[in-house]
């Protein structure tokens, strides 16, 4: 897929209000994870955005997340909601800012 198709896919109210959902489902499952052996610091990042896309319904990341979504050139407005879902679970620690496995 090209820079121009997924820029176009990215900016798409549809594509977003799927990003969106995926968001959200993506944050009610990092809220309820226990830190378990992840990283203090890696934990806090993960649960302060799942928080912050909750507090909004996603509304202030949207732009964020949808654009890390369709720079996976295999999405596209007709990948099924599993695939939008795995390429948001995928990006959350960097949208969080976790920049290595033990930041």
């Amino acid at each position: 897929m090209a820079y121009t198709d997924q820029a176009a896919l990215a900016a798409d109210a549809t594509f977003g209000g799927r990003v969106r959902v995926a968001m959200v489902t993506a944050a009610i499952q990092v809220a309820a994870e226990a830190q378990g052996s992840q990283d203090s610091a890696v934990y806090a990042k993960r649960q302060i955005l799942a928080n912050a896309v909750l507090l909004n319904s996603g509304s202030s990341y949207l732009d964020v997340f949808a654009w890390a979504v369709a720079e996976n050139a295999a999405i596209t407005g007709s990948s099924v909601d599993g695939d939008i879902q795995f390429q948001v679970n995928s990006v959350w620690n960097a949208v969080a800012g976790v920049r290595a496995a033990t930041d």
